[in-house]
């Protein structure tokens, strides 16, 4: 499947965008002029978009190190005698055999991240190594600070907030907290996923838009409009690979992928009210039509998002992921994952299973959405609507 992206700047196109680039020499922040008693319209790209790791002392959170990556699952697997036969250069063939065909494939050929629910019963792929610390980035999504089960709910641990929020639901970073995809090798670097994932936005795969209107006050004000959108448009990068400010952007015409939600600005930092779903595209470059049709979905989804003197926004999003479609990217790359990415499908789809905490299945009980926290940066951009038609609105009661 092939995608046409639209170059950012749409001159020759539209009025409004050649109206926005003569001024952007002199904006300071991507300001579109409304009347006074409007306020003011912000516009952002999002520059960062990945799960949130809360980087804490390493012993507390993760005292049993790190899950182990496909291979050293594997080995995991055998005898000290057979792993130290194994790992002798003489055996590399056989390894490399019992690890990426042997290990990855169910007992019907079943592919290890096609078929990861074809693996929840196989003991080689246990459960992540759980974060055992009890502070995390996210919010309280579920409304109660002790983890009980309600209707929307399972029985879960809660975290405490990094300000000390009582109640936070984040158990994706509860298992994927110690995984060396997420966590990485500290705050500096992070993860090869969280990498790959901001990558993927700097490539435009896909790319995200946030917009504030009414804006009255940067400071307070208790009724602002925020819209979060995908665009087909791609960013310019600087020469050193980093999103430059001020680019204009097309919002996509697919309704799906148009989100508005009422929010509040309280000492400098937006608060939106909880959204029923928001949808986004998550094109991914792997399988094709496969990876054309992945879509982010965040239920009972907040922002939190802090308007820093610099005219960025950073926080957080924090929602429901369903594992089913949080595990598709996976499911796209095949066998590729568990082996060239090094990441046991079946482990990670198995502890998704048994830490989702969200939306219970109405006959069995069992959970099927995960909660979790993704980290939100965005820089200033000047926002473009296509042309008026229904938009999707996705306010719901907190």
């Amino acid at each position: 499947m092939t995608r046409v992206r639209r170059h950012t700047f749409h001159l020759g196109k539209n009025a409004q965008a050649l109206m926005a680039l003569s001024f952007m020499a002199m904006a300071t922040h991507s300001t579109v002029a409304a009347p006074v008693e409007e306020g003011e319209t912000l516009g952002f790209l999002v520059t960062q978009f990945a799960i949130s790791i809360y980087y804490g002392d390493f012993k507390t959170d993760c005292p049993d190190g790190m899950t182990p990556t496909t291979d050293e699952a594997f080995l995991l697997t055998q005898t000290p005698s057979e792993r130290a036969r194994l790992l002798r250069p003489e055996n590399a063939l056989e390894l490399e055999k019992k690890w990426k065909i042997d290990f990855t494939s169910g007992p019907n050929g079943e592919d290890i991240c096609r078929n990861p629910r074809s693996f929840l019963d196989d003991p080689r792929h246990p459960v992540h190594l759980p974060v055992q610390s009890k502070i995390s980035y996210g919010m309280n999504l579920d409304g109660n600070v002790d983890g009980s089960a309600t209707p929307m709910t399972c029985l879960h641990d809660n975290f405490t907030g990094i300000n000390g929020e009582a109640g936070v639901d984040n158990q994706m970073y509860r298992i994927m907290g110690c995984a060396k995809s997420w966590r990485g090798e500290g705050p500096k670097f992070g993860g090869s996923m969280a990498i790959k994932y901001n990558s993927y936005m700097k490539d435009g795969l896909h790319n995200y838009l946030i917009e504030l209107k009414g804006v009255n006050d940067r400071r307070n004000d208790p009724d602002v409009e925020v819209g979060i959108y995908s665009t087909e448009d791609k960013s310019m990068l600087s020469g050193a690979g980093d999103h430059l400010p001020h680019q204009t952007f097309a919002i996509t015409k697919n309704p799906r992928w148009h989100n508005v939600v009422h929010g509040r600005i309280v000492d400098g930092v937006l608060h939106t009210d909880t959204a029923d779903a928001i949808t986004l595209d998550w094109f991914s470059a792997l399988n094709g039509p496969f990876g054309a049709a992945n879509e982010y979905e965040f239920h009972r989804a907040q922002l939190r998002l802090e308007l820093l003197p610099d005219g960025t926004l950073k926080g957080i999003l924090g929602a429901y992921l369903p594992i089913d479609a949080t595990s598709a990217q996976a499911r796209n790359g095949g066998k590729g994952v568990a082996t060239n990415g090094n990441r046991d499908c079946a482990s990670e789809y198995k502890s998704m299973a048994v830490y989702a905490d969200g939306f219970p299945d109405p006959k069995t009980g069992q959970c099927t959405m995960i909660s979790m926290s993704n980290d939100v940066v965005a820089i200033p951009a000047f926002v473009l609507h296509p042309d008026p038609g229904p938009q999707k609105t996705a306010s719901v009661e907190p």
